[in-house]
């Protein structure tokens, strides 16, 4: 009798698919955000906030700290899953008082990712990114 095995230990897999990019994302969050499972942001930049709105929980987005002018194909980030997203309105006051809109999010990043193609929508429209994601997976 003979047998056949074979284990393969890591397999990539690479997937592209177009989601929002949430440019402009400081160094330090970014960085955070690769070592931690779960990270909640709040994001006041109206281009981020227009390509948060229109997603749900459970869908992707690509968070970079490139900004927004500076965007280029096969530039990194990662793509995360939307947990959680909350509206608000905000009081600022320096010397009137404004009302802005800030979006609280809670991210849980899924893989790293490299821009294929993008879309940069007019100004405070935000930009759409097409992006290979790369996942390393386990099969025993």
């Amino acid at each position: 009798m003979v047998r056949f095995y074979e284990q393969v230990t890591r397999v990539m897999i690479v997937k592209t698919g177009k989601m929002p990019a949430l440019t402009g994302i400081s160094t330090k969050v970014f960085e955070l955000l690769q070592k931690r499972p779960l990270l909640s942001l709040e994001i006041k930049s109206a281009d981020n906030i227009n390509a948060l709105l229109s997603l749900d929980k459970g869908d992707y987005l690509f968070l970079t700290p490139v900004l927004r002018e500076d965007l280029f194909a096969r530039g990194g980030g990662i793509v995360c899953e939307l947990t959680e997203k909350t509206v608000s309105l905000q009081k600022v006051k320096k010397w009137d008082e404004v009302e802005i809109v800030a979006v609280r999010i809670q991210v849980k990043p899924v893989c790293m990712g490299r821009i294929k193609t993008m879309e940069k929508k007019q100004l405070g429209q935000g930009v759409d990114v097409a992006v290979e994601q790369t996942q390393r997976c386990r099969i025993s």
